[in-house]
């Protein structure tokens, strides 16, 4: 699994790897973060979607705090049609303790999960087993 976009801020890092043998691209998230990063992590990732059309999206917020939640209109007016032609069809999300986080995921799977499936997960085991568990075929 090679890094393919990341950023490191005075209080988060966020980065950006394929992995071509399940089928899809993990974002892993780490520190502080707000609406603003959450929008460049996923242009970035439409930008590469765009390209690698992969069915499966493994979202890591497990070590994170902050509030993101002003992303989410974003991420479903705009992100979410855009996305959806690339493919995308699988979106699981790994929880941070914080509780902010736990209510704006529920959120933004109440947005989103008309479009794609999207799964809420405590542990990353647990999201990378529902991911595997569809077969997909290269787009």
């Amino acid at each position: 699994m090679a890094n393919i976009w990341a950023v490191t801020s005075a209080h988060s890092y966020i980065s950006l790897a394929f992995e071509e043998d399940q089928d899809w691209v993990y974002v892993k998230w780490s520190g502080h973060i707000d609406a603003d990063d959450v929008v460049a992590a996923a242009t970035t990732y439409l930008t590469v979607q765009q390209e690698k059309r992969f069915p499966k999206l493994l979202n890591d917020k497990s070590e994170v705090t902050g509030e993101w939640e002003g992303a989410n209109d974003w991420l479903e007016f705009d992100w979410m049609p855009q996305v959806e032609t690339t493919g995308l069809k699988y979106f699981a999300l790994v929880l941070s303790r914080d509780m902010h986080g736990l209510v704006t995921a529920q959120d933004l799977k109440r947005r989103l999960g008309d479009r794609c499936q999207v799964g809420l997960f405590y542990d990353l085991p647990s999201a990378q087993e529902w991911l595997a568990s569809f077969a997909t075929t290269p787009g």
